[in-house]
């Protein structure tokens, strides 16, 4: 059928697109306005990469010179990525972002993002960017909490905690509509694993079972797994592919590898421990969210020491819940305003770098 300008406006004004712009990865949604539906799907790496693996490096290249470069970058692979999933027009966007992936994509100074007091540009950001919390926990964050809120109210969960398995770390106690916020800097190493969080989760927690992977986190190729390949510094796992169980995805893990997941599952677990003591009381349910993450399972999170053993009945897993929230927005965009303005209410931020505990803590999770 030969398309039309009426067709093309018609597809207009049903089709949008959520983005979620992550450090490492980014993830687009195609959403039908009028069926309510996600009909396409799309995802690729950080193009910004190219400056650093990690925000902080990011931050100093802009702030030496290439934040124009880098803004570039980003929102031409955005546009790349929308036409791959569709030709014509959309009706709109909405964009989530951990803040300085925001900074980046607007253009905006990121002065204040590199050194104390670590401040955000002073900026009226557009109806169409999801905002930040604060300097440290960004506009992810709030979408995910925009996109499990109805989740929680449904279930009857008035107290809940949210870990965002990014680059960032980023987590939020959410208390009856007090919110108690934290990012533990965990680095890519959820991300960067095929398959995602949840692939770097049960490929890990099955090394440690097997006793392939001691205590301390040392690799020992002996006790490998009937099916898995080995060599004295690195294994080669069949992970199963919940989604169709005529698939798997082949993971390696060698010993950088896994002391990158190391450090990470410390980072967070760390964060979590203190957010927990700061909220005083446990959750009705702990959410993990992460790209790739909708099939991370509770026993394979606690045999890595990612949560307390006790969490596993009430952990839930939702994917990527700030893709989830922006789509929220294109939705459901009266409802999701109103929840919008008051996760926004000043909450309470914890600087995890500057809690007397965070180095003690860290070092008791870092062993299994």
């Amino acid at each position: 059928m030969q398309k039309t300008a009426e067709h093309d406006t018609f597809l207009m004004d049903r089709l949008s697109c959520a983005v979620d712009i992550g450090t490492t990865n980014i993830e687009l949604a195609l959403v039908d306005l009028a069926s309510g539906e996600i009909v396409a799907r799309h995802g690729f790496v950080n193009p910004q990469r190219a400056f650093g693996a990690d925000v902080i490096s990011r931050i100093h290249a802009a702030n030496n010179g290439h934040l124009e470069e880098m803004q570039d970058l980003i929102q031409n692979a955005l546009a790349d990525g929308i036409k791959s999933l569709c030709e014509n027009k959309i009706s709109e966007i909405v964009v989530a972002g951990n803040t300085a992936m925001i900074h980046f994509f607007l253009g905006l100074s990121c002065e204040g993002l590199g050194k104390f007091p670590f401040e955000t540009a002073d900026t009226k950001l557009p109806q169409n960017i999801i905002p930040w919390l604060t300097p440290f926990v960004g506009g992810d964050i709030t979408a995910g909490l925009l996109h499990v809120l109805p989740l929680a109210a449904a279930a009857g969960k008035k107290r809940f905690i949210l870990i965002d398995l990014g680059t960032n770390g980023e987590m939020v106690f959410y208390d009856n509509g007090k919110l108690t916020v934290a990012a533990a800097a965990a680095g890519p190493a959820f991300e960067r694993t095929r398959g995602g969080a949840s692939a770097a989760i049960s490929g890990l927690a099955r090394l440690i079972r097997s006793g392939a992977v001691d205590e301390t986190g040392f690799l020992a190729p002996r006790a490998c797994v009937a099916g898995d390949t080995c060599s004295r510094s690195r294994m080669q796992l069949k992970i199963d592919d919940v989604s169709d169980t005529e698939k798997y995805d082949i993971i390696n893990f060698s010993q950088k590898k896994i002391r990158d997941l190391q450090l990470a599952k410390s980072a967070v677990r760390s964060g979590l421990e203190i957010l927990l003591e700061a909220a005083e009381g446990e959750p009705d349910a702990l959410y993990l969210a992460g790209g790739m993450g909708a099939n991370i399972d509770a026993d394979d999170a606690a045999a890595i020491g990612l949560i307390p053993p006790y969490f596993c009945d009430k952990t839930i897993a939702v994917g990527n819940s700030a893709l989830g929230g922006a789509v929220r927005l294109l939705l459901s965009p009266e409802s999701a305003r109103n929840d919008l303005q008051e996760i926004l209410k000043k909450p309470t931020e914890i600087i995890l770098a500057e809690h007397p505990n965070f180095e003690k803590l860290f070092i008791q999770h870092i062993s299994w």
